[in-house]
């Protein structure tokens, strides 16, 4: 009778730790930490990687869960115990916003139009009075892909929580560039053809059957298109011997 009460006691005892447990360190994280504050603007996700979601809106904070707003306007309750084991990115609390702008350009541009188009894009980013300032970077050359990458650094006027006018001006400024790049004749003619590798012919018994097959096969539509004449690809017309 003595060791069934004892195991019910240590597990009592033990579930009641781990309730406590939570508990106090839900009570540390919200109200001494307190990285957010309602109607804050935040991003979570797991530590080394990009968020799932969208930035969030803390709508409510209590002692073991925080409720949040999607930004379409979805309502989510997250337990503070699992929050404070993510990466809580606050914007609201953020500085100055610096946005990575990426442009493709056709391998072949000539670089003096490549230099233009990035100081018209610092001149007008300036100008727009959108952006602090604008620094631009030669990303990678994708030759194998036909084009090359330019990296565009622009910062923020705006506070970085003001999620849709950053992205505002980031539309404005990527307009610009496309104009720009199409009454400078820098754009796509025609889509780069990718280039096809042969695999390595196969050894042994295996790749002797397939030269005798590919042989055959040849041969057997040489002798086709020599009765059909001309209209057949593997065909010459008679005339037109020598």
């Amino acid at each position: 009778m003595l060791i069934p009460l004892t195991s019910a006691l240590l597990i009592f005892f033990t579930l009641a730790g781990g309730v406590c447990a939570e508990v106090f360190t839900s009570f540390f994280f919200t109200y001494v930490t307190r990285p957010y504050d309602i109607g804050e603007r935040v991003y979570v996700a797991t530590p080394g990687s990009s968020p799932a979601l969208s930035s969030l809106i803390v709508k409510d904070v209590e002692v073991l869960r925080t409720h949040f707003l999607t930004a379409n306007g979805e309502a989510m309750v997250v337990s503070n115990s699992s929050v404070k084991n993510m990466a809580l990115t606050n914007l609201s609390r953020s500085g100055k916003l610096t946005l990575l702008v990426q442009l493709m350009v056709p391998a072949a541009t000539q670089s003096s139009k490549i230099n233009e188009l990035l100081d018209a894009i610092a001149t007008f980013a300036v100008e727009s009075g959108e952006w602090s300032e604008c620094e631009n970077q030669f990303g990678e050359a994708a030759l194998d892909k036909g084009h090359l990458l330019l990296n565009i650094w622009p910062t923020s006027v705006l506070a970085a929580h003001d999620i849709m006018g950053v992205y505002g001006a980031k539309s404005r400024l990527l307009l610009f560039a496309h104009a720009y790049m199409q009454a400078a004749k820098i754009e796509y003619v025609l889509p780069v053809q990718p280039l096809r590798e042969s695999a390595a012919p196969r050894t042994g018994f295996g790749g002797v059957v397939e030269q005798a097959l590919s042989a055959a096969a040849v041969e057997k539509l040489t002798k086709k298109g020599s009765a059909a004449g001309s209209n057949f690809p593997f065909g010459v017309a008679r005339g037109a011997r020598s």
